[in-house]
């Protein structure tokens, strides 16, 4: 699929886009029972979905601005939930950062099965480049020893707020084959980077939504293309006009909470 914030007065709603994302932090960063205190403490609440997400010195290195983006489509768009918090799926046990953005779960409405949605975010200024580091990053959700190490880290760190608890932990047990999960992984790829189109456009007109579609099918034919038969994927593309000005309009509400 393909998002956009949309034109207003000819501009691209780069603000609307930031603002949104913003919203969303505290539901991508902080646990279901630390989301409860936004009805009494709002603005403690977001200062620390802000720290915990965004309290690094250079603002420039904020690249989890497309983590909150890729959280907030597969919620809004999908209407995954997310299991276990940022916090701790971020981590691993050498201490590296792992290859998933987002941990989100869904009950396809079909089968009635458990879908673990393990998702990848890339913001760049180059479609083609965002592409190729996704695929990068990706590459390890197909690797066995990988999914090994991120079951057992997961595992005993599962929201007790998330939904679907009971097959949840069931799925992450030691003694549960690890065939279970990989059956039900979904790799959403969130692919926001700059668009020629975007920035030449002063509305959502036919032509700009036929530019649009024609990138979004070369997206998905680079993805099953690259990765190997079976792996499910989904494919959001999110064409901007300049990823600069989402940064910076973005980076000045999180500063005033750090």
């Amino acid at each position: 699929m393909a998002l956009c914030p949309d034109f207003e007065v000819g501009n691209w709603r780069y603000k609307k886009l930031a603002d949104h994302l913003f919203d969303w932090l505290p539901d991508a960063a902080l646990r279901p029972n630390e989301r409860l205190s936004m009805l009494a403490e709002p603005h403690k609440t977001l200062a620390q979905a802000c720290r915990r997400v965004f309290d690094v010195e250079d603002p420039d290195k904020r690249g989890e601005i497309g983590e909150v983006l890729l959280h907030a489509a597969c919620r809004q768009e999908y209407g995954t939930a997310p299991f276990v918090a940022r916090l701790f799926y971020k981590m691993r046990s050498n201490d590296s950062v792992t290859s998933v953005d987002v941990a989100h779960v869904l009950q396809n409405a079909d089968t009635g099965k458990l879908e673990l949605w393990l998702g990848e975010a890339k913001l760049y200024k180059d479609i083609a480049q965002a592409r190729y580091k996704a695929l990068e990053s990706i590459k390890p959700l197909w690797d066995p020893e990988f999914l090994e190490e991120m079951k057992a880290l997961i595992g005993p760190k599962i929201d007790s707020g998330a939904g679907y608890g009971e097959e949840l932990s069931w799925l992450f047990a030691d003694e549960t084959s690890l065939d279970q999960v990989i059956d039900r992984i979904v790799i959403p790829i969130c692919i926001a980077a700059d668009f020629d189109p975007t920035k030449g456009a002063a509305s959502r007109d036919a032509a700009y939504i036929e530019a649009v579609k024609e990138e979004l099918e070369k997206t998905k034919e680079y993805f099953g293309s690259s990765v190997p038969e079976g792996v499910r994927f989904a494919v959001i593309l999110v064409p901007l006009d300049c990823k600069k000005k989402i940064e910076n309009h973005f980076n000045a509400k999180v500063q005033s909470f750090l």
